[in-house]
């Protein structure tokens, strides 16, 4: 199971009882990618964060979906077709937090509110979304403006965001890299791919907006997902927030430190969780580097 802010106490004691001077090194996961694409004001990119969890069977396709694929249908007649998939068919397992759509609302800032702000949802599988991708045909490795947040929905056996075909068009994606569990951490990948999973899901059940405001401490968006899902399930990334090169993580953690004292619980507790993916990447970098 992943920490919750019940167990973040004891995490956070254990973390720093625990010997960065081990001989054994932090391990890598390489079933797991972290893929960013960092907000540009200046190139007009809104960027997105998500991690991926590779499966051996991701390739696998079902017959009727292959089927459906040779007969040209679109997504509307996918969706028509009501399978419960029980195959990836070439989407790949994967959370990221998304708006049902880009809105700004200007007169928000007269009220106090977010001038960027929306109803949001786990891996874009919103109405709004959907309904833009319903006369196309589209395959894995296509474009598509709504993932699916389920198990077994009707184009893949397991939850994927929508920006998963981008592993498929690599130059996209500014960087991918796979997290690190520390050394005296004895969860199989298996029970990782449970945890963040959870995650995930709790956040989407948690939470129905999204926001940006620059890195601010006031934001839920997908970077808050990815890197609530770092620290809820002890993944630590040693080569980016350890290297101090996530510049959305760095501004958003001191923008919860700054503003502590208007803080809400939860973000109290945000700020906690970044606090803890702070020292578990450091730690690992520690660790490796001795």
């Amino acid at each position: 199971m992943c920490s919750t802010n019940t167990k973040l106490k004891t995490n956070m004691d254990q973390l720093s009882r625990a010997k960065t001077d081990d001989k054994s090194k932090a391990k890598k996961i390489d079933k797991l990618v972290i893929c960013r694409i960092p907000v540009s004001l200046l190139d007009f990119e809104v960027g997105h964060y998500w991690i991926e969890l590779i499966h051996d069977d991701e390739d696998k396709v079902e017959h009727a979906i292959a089927q459906a694929r040779v007969n040209g249908l679109t997504e509307a007649g996918m969706i028509d077709l009501n399978i419960k998939c029980s195959k990836p068919n070439g989407y790949r397992e994967s959370y990221g937090w998304f708006p049902s759509q880009l809105v700004v609302n200007p007169i928000n800032i007269f009220h106090d509110k977010l001038i960027v702000s929306n109803d949001g949802i786990l891996n874009g599988d919103h109405e709004n979304r959907i309904n833009k991708d319903k006369d196309k045909i589209i395959s894995p490795t296509d474009d598509r403006e709504a993932g699916r947040r389920t198990d077994n929905n009707e184009l893949s056996l397991r939850p994927f965001d929508s920006h998963q075909n981008l592993r498929f068009h690599p130059g996209r994606i500014t960087t991918t890299i796979s997290p690190y569990i520390l050394p005296d951490d004895k969860r199989t990948t298996k029970q990782i791919f449970s945890d963040i999973k959870e995650t995930a899901i709790k956040f989407g059940e948690n939470f129905n907006y999204w926001s940006w405001d620059n890195d601010s401490y006031r934001e839920t968006n997908c970077h808050t997902l990815l890197f609530i899902i770092l620290a809820s399930c002890n993944l630590a990334d040693p080569e980016f927030i350890g290297e101090n090169l996530d510049k959305h993580f760095s501004r958003y953690r001191k923008s919860l430190h700054r503003n502590i004292k208007k803080a809400t619980s939860q973000h109290i507790e945000r700020k906690e969780l970044m606090d803890k993916l702070f020292k578990l990447s450091m730690m690992a970098k520690t660790n490796n580097d001795n």
